[in-house]
C-alpha cells in the first residue's frame, strides 16, 4: 500500500488580500479595472490579526418520508455575516475608517487568499468573496494595557455573496 502524499499549504502571512471596493457591475465576475480603481481602498494593513471574518450559514430545510425514520436535509437559505476589527486613529483617520467608518455607504468587500499581498490583480485571480455590503455602526474594543486602540464593524449584506469567483478581463 502507497502511503499518502502529504498535501502542501500556504502560510496566511502576507497572503492575503481584504478590499474595499465601491462599485463592481456584476460581482461574479469583477474585473481587473474594477479592482484596481483610484476609489478602491486596501484594507488589509489596518485590520488587526483577527480583523477580517466572513462566516456564511447554511440554514438547513429538514423533510422526512412515509415510513421513513431518516431526517432528510437540504441546503436552505445562506446568510453571511462580515466582520471587520480595525486600528484607528482619533488624530489622523486611517484608510480603513475613511473607507468604511461612515454608517449607511454602499460598497463591496473582496477577500482574496493566497496569493502575496503586493500582487498585481490580474484576470483569472480567484477572489474567495465579493460580498455586497452597507455600512454600518463602529464600535470600539475595549481597551486593555498594551494594546492599539481599535473598532469593530458588522457591515449589512446587502446582495448575494460571490464566492469563488474569477477576476475578469472586462473593462
Amino acid at each position: 500500500m502507497a502511503s499518502e502524499q502529504i498535501q502542501t499549504g500556504f502560510a496566511i502571512d502576507d497572503n492575503g488580500l481584504v478590499l474595499w471596493v465601491p462599485t463592481i457591475a456584476n460581482p461574479e465576475a469583477p474585473t481587473v479595472t474594477e479592482l484596481t480603481a483610484g476609489t478602491v481602498v486596501k484594507l488589509t494593513g489596518g485590520l488587526t490579526p483577527d480583523g477580517f471574518s466572513h462566516a456564511p450559514t447554511v440554514n438547513k430545510v429538514t423533510s422526512g418520508r412515509y415510513a421513513l425514520k431518516q431526517v432528510i436535509t437540504l441546503d436552505g437559505t445562506v446568510s453571511d455575516e462580515v466582520t471587520l476589527r480595525y486600528v484607528y486613529n482619533r488624530e489622523t483617520p486611517t484608510d480603513v475608517e475613511d473607507a468604511i467608518g461612515t454608517p449607511g455607504v454602499d460598497g463591496n468587500i473582496v477577500h482574496i487568499l493566497g496569493y502575496a499581498s503586493g500582487t498585481t490583480i490580474i484576470a483569472g485571480m480567484i477572489c474567495n468573496a465579493v460580498i455586497p455590503v452597507t455600512t454600518s455602526i463602529s464600535t470600539d474594543i475595549p481597551a486593555t494595557a498594551n494594546t492599539e486602540a481599535t473598532k469593530e464593524q458588522k457591515p449589512n449584506v446587502r446582495g448575494t455573496v460571490a464566492r469563488e469567483v474569477a477576476v475578469v478581463a472586462g473593462a
